[in-house]
């Protein structure tokens, strides 16, 4: 078995080397596993046919780029491994790779891999059936994306609403963000129902000007794709579309000086034909783009500088009034699923076992570890933990803006602070009782609040200017989440975090009026 192993990567490696058609990868993936195929295909049980699958997910590491040749081994290993509930893993790291090496399939790998999380949530029984709901509304969310990315949102939708009657049978947080994301998707699915139906009437008419007009606004303004309304460009439009058209449907690095200029006044103009409030905001960030492209490019303090940095402030004073797009608080984020202690930025001694983060024991020493999440704007953080030992008190390092400031709670309730040297008092943190910490951050142009909740007490309520906020500002570790305990001289604090997750709350999102914010420290 060992050395047919080794023939069959030789000859995949012999086959990368010229250029395959999909219907020669089929053949030549018939020649090398045809026979096991069929051997494990006659067999009652699917442990052979998992194991086949992730045979061919290891032999495709030895080949170069030749995506016909991936796609069908990915297939095949998708085929055979998603036969019983055992092989899904597997099922999914070929999905995965498959949307990696052949991006054209990117939609439907995810919506395969919904479709699996599907079948996991129909069959899951009590406790599990929450979770593996959260874990299908997370799959379709991702399909969703890809298929709003490609200019489907009808296939959109379609996920979207799918995820919404999970999110009602399991009670997920996710609901309100997901009715958001349909919401804003309503503009979109209209543009796409018009545009289908211009392109149908300039197919019967050519020289139905009036339609031609509009399916390239449509296309330009509404669905920001300049390469797709350059297709319909004819001497019937105006000189200046048919000018900035295809430049515009060119990377914006690629633009020369002088155009950048004139790109950005163009697309200045667009903003006040879009329909939808997004629409307007896309423009008029286009518009900035080439604006500030220019100013880096023309160095020389003349008339035309001058004019380029006044025009780029008008752009951005009317981004200030564009109306917001309604939006609600997004899902949560599990900061520890996707944390690699072998990466991580950390200091101390770490152990993440099923699912719980712990300091373990390395006594006279401070831990920290960076979490993998850099939240901006305004956002929320939960953590529960559990306190197993120590004296010293344990802290959190949160991104607020441009800066991060450290929260932290003493272990015996001495005080609660944002700044090491003492504030408020705090609640005690007992041995053995898991405790519940709640970060707010709301961030706006001119104030910055940050509340802090403890077990469902307010702790920390500050307000002020973000140069005012304690904290460390200009390094990029800066942006991440960070989770730490102190030490004294007797031992170090040892604590297990049971559950760290982040969400993202809407930009309009205020404190509550419930919880005014004090201007003290603290």
């Amino acid at each position: 078995m060992f050395r047919q192993t080794c023939l069959a990567i030789a000859w995949l490696l012999c086959l990368a080397a010229a250029p395959t058609l999909a219907s020669e990868a089929e053949d030549a993936f018939n020649q090398l596993y045809g026979d096991e195929m069929k051997r494990v295909a006659a067999t009652p049980t699917a442990a052979d046919d998992i194991a086949l699958a992730k045979q061919l997910l290891e032999n495709a590491k030895q080949i170069g780029k030749q995506p016909e040749l991936l796609a069908v081994i990915y297939e095949k290993a998708y085929e055979l491994a998603s036969k019983d509930a055992s092989g899904y893993p597997t099922t999914t790291a070929a999905l995965a790779l498959l949307a990696e090496k052949v991006p054209e399939r990117k939609v439907e790998c995810l919506q395969k891999s919904a479709a699996l999380c599907q079948k996991q949530f129909a069959a899951a029984r009590a406790d599990a059936k929450v979770k593996a709901g959260e874990a299908l509304i997370a799959a379709l969310g991702k399909a969703a994306d890809a298929q709003a990315a490609a200019g489907d949102a009808d296939g959109a939708g379609a996920s979207l609403r799918q995820a919404l009657v999970v999110a009602t049978a399991v009670k997920s947080e996710a609901k309100a963000a997901l009715q958001a994301r349909l919401d804003g998707l309503a503009p979109a699915q209209k543009a796409e129902k018009q545009i289908a139906a211009l392109k149908a009437r300039l197919d019967a008419k050519p020289d139905d000007d009036v339609s031609r007009k509009e399916l390239v606004r449509l296309l330009l303004v509404e669905e920001d794709n300049p390469a797709e309304a350059a297709k319909f460009l004819d001497e019937s439009l105006d000189e200046a579309t048919r000018k900035y058209v295809p430049a515009a449907a060119k990377p914006l690095e690629e633009a020369p000086e002088l155009a950048c200029k004139e790109l950005g006044e163009w697309y200045r103009g667009l903003a006040d034909q879009a329909k939808a409030p997004a629409s307007k905001a896309t423009m008029l960030h286009r518009a900035q783009g080439y604006y500030e492209r220019f100013l880096e490019l023309h160095k020389t303090e003349d008339l035309a500088r001058g004019t380029a940095t006044l025009m780029l402030k008008k752009v951005e004073d009317a981004m200030t009034k564009v109306p917001a797009v309604k939006s609600a608080a997004s899902a949560w984020t599990d900061c520890l699923k996707n944390l690699d202690l072998a990466r991580a930025e950390a200091r101390g001694k770490w152990e993440l076992k099923n699912g719980v983060l712990a300091t373990a024991p390395d006594k006279g020493a401070w831990s920290l570890i960076a979490l993998p999440i850099a939240p901006k704007g305004n956002y929320e953080f939960q953590a529960t933990f559990v306190l197993r030992g120590g004296h010293s008190g344990i802290y959190f390092l949160i991104p607020v803006g441009e800066c991060r400031c450290k929260v932290e709670l003493c272990r015996y309730g001495q005080y609660a602070d944002l700044n090491t040297g003492g504030g408020r008092a705090g609640n005690i943190l007992t041995e053995g009782v898991e405790h519940a910490v709640v970060i707010r951050v709301f961030v706006s142009k001119d104030e910055v609040h940050l509340l802090v909740d403890q077990d469902e007490k307010p702790l920390i309520r500050w307000t002020g200017p973000q140069s005012k906020l304690p904290g460390e500002r200009g390094k990029p570790s800066v942006a991440y989440l960070g989770l730490g305990s102190g030490e004294t001289e007797e031992d170090q604090t040892a604590i297990e975090y049971h559950r760290v997750r982040v969400r993202a709350l809407p930009d309009d999102a205020r404190p509550p009026a419930e919880a005014p914010p004090s201007k003290s420290k603290g």
